[in-house]
């Protein structure tokens, strides 16, 4: 079992609490299961697995899921509620055989990935015929209204995220030969994740919603208190209206999220 690598959000820490904010989206399992139909997967190798939501999904609807993570305590909350074999270990060296699995599947975790040109790499290693990944790239982020009131956002969230250009340029290099992108946007009803927000601003006063997303726990608590206030006052003053639309028309294409199919 490999030896998980360092991460800035300890999830050792958010796991207990982790569920109470997070579950499936219907978009985007719609969009993996797709995905994985179209690839003739049988076998999965699931990618940040987390506390395994997804992973019971994939599970019930027939594949067999391995579910790897680094977090241990991810892990031991997902091996209680998942028939899968789980894994304790860094996508990036992945311990699988090569094309011991049919796919890879991920949702929300290239965002993780200290080094990403080495992961892909693993994955079309370990994957016989494809990937399936969600991912939040950057035409996701810089267009949300967020970065008016938290323009941290432009220094800490923003360079974690690759442009859908190059991590497609990336997906090649690794020796996948095709891919294809599926827009997504999220219902904000059930995974309350870091996007769920733009359409429900209020969300953001909730500090167990910020406290549940990677995206609001690298940001320092000073600018997070400025920015809120700031938010509650255009709120208030009908402002916010104004301001959220200069970003919705360049969001509506860019949407909250895509899902990728390489092969």
């Amino acid at each position: 079992m490999a030896v998980p690598v360092s991460t800035s959000i300890n999830y050792g820490q958010v796991a207990v609490r982790y569920d109470d904010s997070r579950c499936i989206e219907p978009a985007i399992g719609v969009a993996l299961a797709d995905g994985l139909r179209s690839l003739g997967a049988r076998s999965i190798l699931e990618i940040g697995a987390g506390t395994g939501n997804y992973t019971g999904t994939l599970s019930a609807n027939g594949w067999q899921v391995i579910a790897l993570d680094r977090s241990p305590a991810m892990v031991k909350i997902g091996a209680q509620k998942t028939p899968a074999r789980w894994i304790l270990s860094d996508a990036s060296a992945l311990p699988l055989r090569t094309r011991s699995v049919d796919a890879i599947a991920g949702v929300n975790v290239l965002h993780h990935l200290p080094a990403l040109p080495a992961a892909l790499s693993e994955f079309r290693r370990v994957a016989r015929v494809g990937a399936v990944i969600q991912a939040v790239v950057r035409e996701n982020i810089e267009t949300l209204w967020y970065r008016h009131y938290f323009p941290e956002i432009d220094e800490v969230l923003i360079p974690l995220h690759p442009t859908l250009g190059s991590l497609i340029t990336s997906m090649f290099h690794s020796g996948f030969r095709r891919v294809g992108v599926v827009k997504i946007f999220y219902s904000g009803r059930g995974d309350l994740t870091f996007e769920a927000a733009r359409s429900r601003a209020h969300l953001l006063f909730d500090s167990g919603f910020r406290s549940s997303t990677s995206g609001f726990r690298r940001l320092e608590s000073a600018g997070i208190a400025r920015g809120l206030a700031e938010l509650e006052r255009d709120l208030e003053s009908g402002a916010f209206a104004r301001i959220a639309a200069t970003f919705d028309a360049a969001h509506s294409d860019a949407a909250d999220c895509v899902v990728i199919t390489a092969r």
